[in-house]
């Protein structure tokens, strides 16, 4: 719930506050649809294949960030006196020839990883052993029955018991994400639904639109690799029934038992035998956040920064070589700190404290750039006012669209950490655009978890107050369909300047915002 800020001393003021400060209006004006949609048409080009991470689309768009920052004289201050931060990270993916050996009866049958069966890692390992089947993921089991599953391959329907017909959004990616442990179990193999949402199939469609088939990637550091403590693949329900059946009884059959049983018994399948030979392939590379610097104007305060972020990478090409051009997510939000960068650099007259555009790579593959930021400042995080993060702000979503709605932005974690960055921007929006701010998803608890989900996280949990911009989910997130011909220009360019007055706010701020309580 959101807090009342009517006893902030300064509040009434910046509310009514009508016109923004004359001395920015330079930069204000400056902001154009036209702009924005030159940029935008680049970076979501078929030229630079999606952008993906450490790959050749991904070092062609940091080229082109760091040409106009170069071109807007804002300082390099990355390494070496470039416009670059680089970092390594590690890619680690399933090798195609992993396979499932199901061995019955004397007669052996092959099933191909990314056909067959799907994960998003595995471990080098071959493994044999009979196979058991247990019911759902949380099937509960004495501790004989525990002892017998030892040196077996356990199957298990996805989820828990309770959930098994819920169709929803989040219960579905909780049943396909879930994972079973039973202690001396050589691996875990997962069935999902036959049909709905929660299929194999759609599984493998999310993987491709997530990019998480191609493999994962993590942070490179001077740790050794530690692989995954056992081995857990999602089969087709075709291959779980080849093995189960073997019981006796069909998959619709075993399933129905597992629904209706309170204690069901896991069966033991000693004539179905399973061998899985597991490769991973591991390759290091690098890649760079982009991030230029514009002094401030003031002496005492050109030390500190109001930074402003974006991630500039996507999912680049799946396996059969289609582009996700990521227009909206995040080419939107990218091309706003190209624009308000251009912005405070035409504007005659500096704010008081020095800006930080800071574009960042691998937040698709788990918030990697702005990670390294947070953990090699450039400037200090202490001496950071706020991160005004913009990831998708060029669409509305299925809400708005239903009622044609584009005077609106999602607004998250504004109040999280500085009530006062909260103030600031309801005033900066007050006397620009009068955006309605919708703070629906502005809860740590929130199904979705989009506080968590973007590279203002990063800033947020070092203490920095944030801000996260965000126009919600459309029916092209993560799709090939996320095309520059379906971005509003003229909303992004609203969008922009309230963000720019805000920026111009904090970067005239007569000091660093007053956090909250770590108590509340």
């Amino acid at each position: 719930m959101r807090r009342l800020f009517l006893l902030l001393p300064f509040f009434s003021v910046l509310v009514y506050a009508q016109a923004i400060d004359p001395a920015s209006k330079t930069g204000y004006k400056s902001i154009n649809d036209a702009n924005l949609k030159v940029n935008l048409t680049i970076l979501a080009s078929d030229s630079l294949e999606g952008r993906e991470t450490s790959f050749p689309g991904q070092k062609k768009a940091a080229l082109y960030i760091a040409g106009i920052f170069k071109k807007l004289n804002l300082e390099p201050i990355g390494d070496d006196g470039t416009y670059f931060q680089h970092f390594d990270i590690e890619i680690s993916r399933v090798h195609p020839e992993t396979k499932i050996v199901i061995e019955i009866g004397g007669k052996k049958k092959s099933y191909l990883w990314g056909t067959d069966f799907i994960s998003e890692g595995a471990r080098d390992t071959t493994v044999t052993g009979p196979a058991a089947f247990v019911g759902f993921t949380d099937a509960e089991l004495d501790s004989a029955t525990q002892a017998k599953l030892v040196g077996r391959v356990v199957f298990a329907f996805i989820g828990t018991k309770d959930y098994a017909n819920d169709t929803t959004k989040a219960a579905t990616l909780r049943r396909l994400y879930a994972i079973r442990h039973d202690v001396g179990a050589i691996a875990t193999l997962m069935i999902p639904d036959e049909e709905g949402p929660a299929t194999f199939q759609h599984a493998q469609q999310m993987m491709r639109d997530f990019g998480t088939d191609k493999g994962i990637m993590r942070m490179k550091n001077n740790m050794p690799h530690v692989q995954p403590s056992g081995i857990h693949f999602l089969v087709s329900p075709a291959l779980a029934e080849e093995v189960l059946r073997s019981s006796g009884k069909s998959l619709k059959q075993l399933k129905n038992e597992a629904l209706q049983i309170k204690e069901f018994t896991p069966i033991f399948i000693d004539n179905a035998n399973v061998t899985i030979e597991a490769k991973v392939i591991r390759e290091t590379k690098q890649t760079e956040n982009v991030l230029g610097f514009l002094p401030g104007g003031y002496p005492d305060l050109k030390t500190q920064v109001v930074a402003f972020t974006a991630h500039y990478d996507h999912l680049g090409k799946n396996r059969d070589g289609v582009v996700y051009p990521g227009a909206d997510d995040d080419g939107s939000g990218t091309t706003a700190v190209l624009e308000l960068a251009e912005a405070f650099a035409k504007n005659p007259i500096r704010p008081k404290r020095s800006m930080l555009f800071l574009t960042v790579a691998g937040e698709e593959k788990g918030l990697l750039g702005s990670q390294y930021y947070v953990n090699h400042p450039i400037i200090p995080l202490n001496q950071t006012i706020a991160d005004l993060n913009m990831d998708m702000i060029g669409r509305i979503d299925t809400v708005h669209q239903a009622y044609k709605d584009t005077n609106y932005i999602y607004v998250i974690g504004s109040d999280k950490i500085s009530l006062e960055l909260d103030s600031l921007l309801q005033a900066a929006n007050a006397e620009s655009e009068q955006l309605k701010l919708d703070y629906k998803y502005n809860d740590e608890q929130d199904p979705e978890r989009f506080y968590y989900r973007s590279d203002h996280y990063q800033f947020a949990k070092n203490g920095v107050p944030i801000v996260f911009f965000f126009d919600g989910i459309h029916a092209d997130y993560h799709k090939p369909t996320d095309t520059v011909d379906k971005i509003l220009f003229q909303r992004m360019g609203k969008i922009c300047r309230m963000i720019y007055d805000l920026g111009w706010k904090l970067g005239n701020f007569n000091r660093l915002l007053i956090k909250k309580s770590t108590k509340e």
